[in-house]
């Protein structure tokens, strides 16, 4: 019981980290340059790979976070689950789905991945 409290733990704190990080960004960068972030209403490129970048930083963090709360005999279980819960609200909000587009969407997929895994592997050095 101890266990699933701290799995529950570890995945709140780093779904919490990782979006609360992706918030600040992208608030301050529509902040300091909303012409990089949207022309004629539509999100430029740019700014696209930009919060690809983001998501890789504050999906690290937040398998950091995660690693750092739970350090129970099977870390990995709780970065595979954290990746699936951040892949799964990813995919299930389909307007910005629409806006980035299929490629980019499989690119913040791709790393969400790779950034827990990057978290688990720096708190487990």
């Amino acid at each position: 019981m101890i266990t699933a409290s701290y799995i529950a733990l570890a995945l709140f704190l780093g779904y919490a980290v990782a979006i609360g990080l992706s918030m600040a960004a992208t608030f301050g960068i529509t902040a300091a340059s909303r012409s990089f972030v949207s022309r004629n209403y539509r999100i430029t490129t740019r700014y696209k790979y930009a919060q690809d970048a983001v998501w890789l930083v504050c999906t690290a963090a937040g398998g950091y976070a995660a690693a750092l709360v739970y350090g129970g005999s099977h870390p990995w279980l709780v970065g595979v689950l954290l990746v699936g819960i951040l892949n799964a609200v990813l995919w299930l909000n389909a307007w910005e789905m629409r806006q980035r587009g299929l490629g980019h969407q499989i690119s913040m997929s791709v790393a969400s991945a790779a950034g827990v895994a990057v978290g688990f592997m720096l708190h487990l050095r």
